[in-house]
């Protein structure tokens, strides 16, 4: 899903999610390759002047 939605390759798709694992944004992949989300990632802010 990661590499087609963000149109990039298998290494550099396999990069993101190992990151994002290491940073507690979604566990280990299950024995069907399925991961759950653990947590979100910091959002951006939207500051109104």
């Amino acid at each position: 899903y990661i590499q087609r939605r963000l149109q990039i390759g298998y290494n550099r798709a396999a990069s993101i999610m190992e990151r994002m694992e290491n940073e507690g944004i979604v566990g280990p992949a299950n024995h069907a390759g399925k991961r759950e989300i653990l947590g979100e990632g910091p959002r951006q802010r939207d500051d109104e002047d």
